[in-house]
């Protein structure tokens, strides 16, 4: 019984390319050193008049996938029209990205949680932005958190998206 469970598991090691525990230490080792990455990339504008309509693109500048990215706020700060929030949050929202390869890049929405309806003015906006993601390797799997500080600058002839790291 044990030469045969031996005998199975050295062939589903050789199957996934590890074939030594050499092998397998320096696949943990790789997986350490470049594990997912990910970083505001910029925020991109859509629309010049309606502040609402603008996009925070999220690159993963790892090597590994980020798996299960999910965006929570905190700490939200807004006036909306007639509306005003503070210190409210959004947390164990819906995954943003199933996953983000190594290199790949995608745009959240300004505001995680909240929904917009079609070309709103927001009057003041800010919160503190954290991606929660994984990574995963064979059976070893970690978790991630990053966050960033997002606040809207309103001015007379337009408005700006500020995000700095938390």
């Amino acid at each position: 019984m044990e030469s045969t469970l031996l005998d199975v598991s050295l062939k589903l090691l050789a199957g996934l390319g590890v074939t030594s525990v050499a092998g397998f230490l320096s696949l943990y080792a790789a997986w350490i050193s470049f594990p997912p990455e990910l970083v505001v990339d910029a925020v991109i504008d859509k629309s010049k008049k309606f502040n609402s309509e603008s996009r925070i693109k999220i690159k993963n500048s790892g090597k590994l996938p980020a798996l299960a990215v999910q965006a929570d706020a905190e700490n939200v700060c807004a006036r909306i029209g007639g509306l005003t929030m503070r210190n409210c949050g959004f947390f164990n929202g819906p995954h943003v990205f199933p996953r983000l390869s190594g290199g790949e890049a995608a745009e959240i929405s300004v505001s995680p949680g909240i929904g917009f309806g079609q070309a709103m003015q927001i009057s003041e906006f800010s919160y503190r932005l954290t991606l929660i993601y994984r990574t995963k390797l064979l059976f070893l799997g970690k978790s991630f958190k990053k966050s960033w500080g997002v606040e809207l600058r309103n001015f007379e002839d337009g408005y700006a998206w500020n995000v700095t790291p938390a």
